[in-house]
C-alpha cells in the first residue's frame, strides 16, 4: 500500500515560532506535533511531549522560547510513493511515531503509526479471524454467534 493513501496534511512551524504558539496550534487543531519546515524543507518535529518535558519541565518560559530549541532533529522522512510497511519500519527503526511524507525534500504530508495500525487492522483482524476459522472446522468447532 503506498504513503499517499495513508498521510494526512502536516500542520507547520517555524524554527523561530514560540513553544507558546506551537502549544496553541495543537491544541486548537487537536493534534500532538508539528513538522518545523525551513521554506519548504522540514527540518524537524515537535510535539506536545516535546513541549511538556524540554520546554515547560525543563523551566523555559514559552513565550519566549522558539521551536527551534525544543524540536527533534535529524528527521526520518519517508516518500509519499514508498510503501507502507518501509515507513513502518523506518517508525520502528528510530524509534518515531511520525514521520513527515516529502517529495523530494518538500513536505507533502504526515503518516504517524495510528495511521498504519488503523490501516492494518481490517487485513489483520480478517487474517486472524481466519486461521481461527481454520482450526474451529479442522476441529470441527461450530463457531458461536
Amino acid at each position: 500500500m503506498e504513503i499517499s493513501t495513508l498521510m494526512h496534511a502536516a500542520v507547520e512551524a517555524a524554527p523561530t515560532d514560540t513553544t507558546f504558539r506551537a502549544a496553541e496550534l495543537m491544541r486548537d487543531l487537536g493534534i500532538g506535533c508539528l513538522v518545523v519546515s525551513d521554506g519548504p524543507r522540514p527540518v524537524g518535529i515537535i510535539t506536545d511531549r516535546d513541549l511538556t518535558i524540554r520546554c515547560s519541565a525543563a523551566g523555559h518560559d514559552p513565550m519566549t522560547c522558539a521551536v527551534e530549541t525544543h524540536m527533534s532533529t535529524g528527521l526520518a522522512t519517508a516518500r509519499a510513493d514508498g510503501d507502507v510497511l518501509d515507513a513502518l519500519h523506518l517508525m520502528l527503526t528510530h524509534g518515531v511515531r511520525r514521520l513527515p511524507v516529502v517529495d523530494d525534500t518538500r513536505l507533502v504530508g504526515l503518516i504517524s503509526l495510528s495511521d498504519v495500525a488503523a490501516a492494518l487492522d481490517g487485513p489483520v483482524h480478517d487474517l486472524l479471524g481466519g486461521i481461527g476459522a481454520d482450526r474451529r472446522s479442522r476441529e470441527g468447532v461450530a463457531r458461536p454467534m
